[in-house]
């Protein structure tokens, strides 16, 4: 088995995938099967922007700007999750908020996966990539050891985003409005 942090984290999107798709296929199932996507996604997410994404910034400083658009990516999917947390699982709403997850951490691991995981790969050589491989793994067996507490952000955070994506009537917005036309905004760019 390869543990190489490149193989590690294509893992863990392979395994995310599978729990959507019991999510999707096994609705008696979603209270536990939502629980492990928590520990596991907050988890992964939280080790790579740690771990994996400030080694990408190091070694290649031109790639600064593709991984705080990995973490923003990985911050949204964490809203949209708390949303999900919070939905009832046999509601209509749990299978809509179940699709916006799946959207997003589907757009992000293809992102990932054609353009952070390849800089990664020419970034730095092959030992290298092993050690941080053992990094990632440690940091992430820590946050397991914890109950996940997905990212909500702030009114105020949402306000500044908004600011910075330049959304008119982002003043006037509610928490929800904001985080629907900042995702409207980042999906225009």
């Amino acid at each position: 088995m390869a543990t190489d942090v490149i193989s590690l984290i294509t893992a863990d999107h392979r395994d995310v995938e599978s729990l959507f798709e019991r999510l999707q296929k096994m609705p008696e199932n979603r209270p536990a099967l939502l629980a492990e996507l928590a520990a596991k996604f907050i988890a992964h997410a939280r080790a790579e922007e740690d771990k994996v994404y400030s080694a990408l910034a190091k070694a290649r400083p031109e790639d600064r700007q593709e991984v705080h658009h990995g973490e923003e990516e990985h911050h949204e999917a964490e809203e949209i999750l708390s949303a999900l947390l919070q939905a009832d699982p046999d509601g209509p709403e749990f299978d809509t908020l179940l699709q916006e997850m799946v959207e997003a951490v589907s757009h992000h691991v293809q992102e990932e996966e054609t353009e952070i995981l390849p800089d990664l790969a020419k970034a730095l050589p092959p030992e290298k990539l092993a050690e941080l491989g053992r990094v990632f793994s440690r940091r992430k067996a820590e946050e397991l050891q914890t109950p996940p507490k997905p990212l909500v952000r702030t009114k105020e955070q949402l306000l500044e985003k908004a600011e910075e994506l330049d959304i008119p009537g982002r003043a006037q917005m509610t928490k929800d409005e904001l985080l629907k036309a900042i995702k409207a905004k980042k999906q225009q760019q």
